[in-house]
């Protein structure tokens, strides 16, 4: 959705005000929405919840449990469920008629339905938090550390003379890049996790990154 400074400002005073954050996962969504949260008028959807409420999964692990490794047998068969659910879940989060809605997708919100991510465009303010060169390292770290579900779409490659496990941290990177370009795309900002992260970004500095440059 592609708006002023000025409109943003104003949708946000009348409780009009709709924006979607989209990024890798533990690059920093959720923290940025949590904040926002706190300090200003905004009504969060997580939408991660919402797939694990109508899944039945108690927790992120459980969820990540559940889809597995893309080396694990049927991973492709729960990759395509886990991407329907996700379809669902954006799209009840999109027809939501709360006031200044602040939408926290998953990473793999470019693969939903073609239609529903239209819609995602269209009506909201996307801000895309892209990962800085220097976080790379931590968010392939927390990828084992802490479980979430991931879709790799075809983007995981068994390499030579390395384990399962080893390639999996080869394929990261080259994952990472082919969805920036998707997430570039359909970004009507970009702010880096660096920012987002550094403990001297107040909140007020952080609503101001959020906004149009112009």
């Amino acid at each position: 959705m592609n708006i002023s400074r000025h409109d943003f400002s104003k949708r946000y005073q009348k409780g009009d005000l709709k924006i979607a954050l989209i990024g890798m996962s533990n690059v920093g969504k959720s923290y940025t929405a949590k904040r926002l949260v706190k300090h200003y008028e905004f009504s969060l959807i997580e939408v991660d919840r919402l797939i694990r409420k109508n899944m039945g999964h108690e927790s992120m692990k459980d969820f990540a449990d559940w889809q597995g490794q893309p080396f694990t047998n049927g991973y492709d068969e729960r990759e395509d469920i886990s991407i329907q659910k996700e379809t669902i879940a954006t799209k009840s989060a999109i027809s939501s008629k709360k006031k200044n809605t602040l939408i926290d997708t998953t990473g793999s919100v470019i693969y939903i339905e073609k239609d529903v991510l239209e819609e995602l465009v269209k009506n909201f303010f996307v801000v895309y938090i892209q990962v800085h060169e220097d976080h790379m390292e931590r968010l392939k770290s927390d990828y084992f550390s802490n479980p979430k579900p991931l879709v790799w779409k075809n983007h995981y490659r068994k390499i030579s003379a390395k384990t399962p496990i080893e390639s999996l941290f080869v394929c990261y990177p080259e994952l990472l890049n082919a969805r920036r370009k998707a997430y570039e795309k359909i970004a009507d900002k970009i702010i880096c996790s660096s920012k987002i992260l550094d403990e001297k970004t107040d909140i007020d500095e952080l609503f101001e990154l959020l906004q149009p440059t112009d």
